[in-house]
Order: C-alpha cells, then structure tokens, then sequence
C-alpha cells in the first residue's frame, strides 16, 4: 500500500488496529504463525508516529485508541510497570504471561507521556520506584566483556536467582525514557550508555556478536533505531555509539535479503519466538521519507 497523504496513513492505520486499540503483529513459532495483538508492537506505532501533528481528527482518535490498550497492560501488583499483553489476554499458545518488563515499561510510560498521559513527576516516580532497583549488582566469571553492573535488568520483580537476561537495546530504551524525563543523573544512566557504546565495539563485524548483545530482538538493527530514539530524546552520551552503529552493516536496513515486512521486531531470548509488523515498518519508512512536522497544514506527505 503506498502512503502518500495523512488519509492514506490513516486508511492503514484503522485496517492494522483492532478494536480494542492494539495494532496487529504476527508471531512467528516455527512453521506456525499466528496474528496478535500486544502492547509492544502498538507502542512502536505510537513511537513511529511521534512526529505526526494531531491535527488530524481520526488520526487523535486511533493515538487515544492505542493508548487505551497500553493503559491495560499495566501489572496490577506493581503500578507503573507494563507487560506485553494485558493481564490475561496473552494468546491461548502462550503457557504463561511473562511477567512486567524494563523494555515494555520504559517504552509505553514514554510513550504514554509523549501522548499527554503521563506528567513528569508520575515518570520520574515509575523510574526510581520500578526501574532503578531493577539493576545488574555483579557481573559473573564468565560473562560477555562488555557486561557491567549498574545496567538494567530486562525483567522486573522476578524470583531471585532465576535467570535474568541484559540486552542493550532494553538498556537503550530505559536511557530515552531517563533523557526525556530529565533523569539521566541518576545511576544506570552512565553505567548503560557505556555498556551500549563497549557492546557495540565488541560486535565489530560480526554477526553473531551482534546478535548476542539484542537477545530480545532477533535483528540487530533495532538497537539502531533504539539508540536514534533515545538520542533523539535528549541522551548525548548515546551520540558516539549511532555514528557507530550507522557504520555497521549488521545495523543497516537490508542487509539480510528479507524484505523489511518480513524483518522481526522483537522476538523471545527462550523460545524462539519472534514478532513482525507490516504496520510498524510501513510508518517507520515514512519516518525516512517525509518531514511530518510540516503537515499541520497539509494533507500531503510528499
């Protein structure tokens, strides 16, 4: 579907968007594929059109839509952290809803603030209630190099010593929501921006190493989009680890000969699982072709 005008962008938006506000992904478990509806991939829409003007009446609609629909995925024993479906509505194939995570609460409070939601004070209250305790206390021997602790765990209020896995691109998205709350003072602020920076020099050209540093996204270049995010969200310290990453073949947008529709956005670190949006990368590439903030008075996007 080409996208030239807001009604265009509009007409997909209402055919990818179900009724309760969540926008459709598909999951992708071996030769099994199923559609979905989960507060991740709506999240990423609202991010994707964050430069849109609300001028538009359907399009203020489907934004409130959205965000209805990452209100009810909140874990209720622990305000202020989100899961990735809402309590009780994972898909039947999934045996047990995981739990809140740093990923998903970072992204939809963000998100959710952007979108008017959310004021300061209640940001700054889910960070140093629900995200700054949530850090990495000590690195094990064996451990990757360029783990180090002080950086957030991906999930929350899990049992202790069950495995809790760090991945830079979770890292990367707590920074944004710190740089835009202006609370990049305090601790695992640094300590990730450095780790994100060492990972990606650890990566070098490979492949795999790439791979290795993302566990939650089966494609690397999310942690490029990520990074540009935060960036963009006022995280400076980020700013030399995006030159690198615009650098890194493995970061760049076709590099693996599936065409960007059929690229993953997200994906399990356990069971292989992985997630794709037609609707997420569509707005993405309008992101790359126009300058949204020019059509408060326009109906083109050309």
């Amino acid at each position: 579907m080409e996208i030239t005008t807001v009604t265009d962008l509009v007409a997909l938006l209402q055919k990818e968007q179900a009724t309760n506000g969540a926008f459709l992904s598909w999951s992708h478990w071996g030769d099994r594929v199923y559609p979905d509806w989960n507060g991740f991939t709506t999240a990423l829409v609202l991010r994707a059109l964050r430069h849109i003007p609300n001028s538009n009446t359907k399009l203020s609609y489907i934004r409130k839509h959205a965000l209805d629909f990452l209100i009810k995925c909140e874990q209720p024993e622990y305000p202020g952290t989100f899961r990735f479906w809402p309590v009780s509505r994972q898909p039947d194939w999934i045996k047990q809803a995981p739990l809140a995570d740093a990923d998903d609460t970072a992204i939809y409070a963000l998100e959710m603030a952007r979108n008017g939601l959310f004021e300061r004070p209640y940001l700054r209250q889910i960070i140093c209630c629900n995200l700054i305790p949530h850090r990495l206390r000590h690195v094990d021997i064996p451990s990757p190099p360029w783990l180090r602790p002080g950086v957030f765990l991906t999930w929350l209020w899990l049992d202790k010593g069950s495995a809790n896995i760090v991945d830079c691109c979770v890292n990367a998205n707590v920074v944004a929501l710190l740089a835009y709350a202006d609370m990049t003072h305090l601790p695992g602020y640094q300590e990730a921006c450095s780790m994100i920076e060492k990972a990606i020099l650890w990566a070098g050209d490979s492949w795999f190493h790439a791979r290795s540093i993302v566990p939650f996204y089966p494609h690397p270049v999310e942690l490029r989009y990520a990074v540009e995010h935060a960036v963009e969200c006022g995280a400076e310290l980020l700013q030399p680890s995006l030159e690198r990453l615009r650098e890194c073949w493995w970061a760049a947008d076709e590099i693996d000969g599936l065409s960007v529709m059929e690229r993953s956005i997200c994906g399990s670190a356990y069971s292989g699982v992985v997630w794709t949006s037609r609707v997420v990368q569509i707005v993405r590439n309008l992101n790359n072709q126009a300058n949204f903030c020019s059509l408060e008075n326009s109906n083109s996007l050309v």
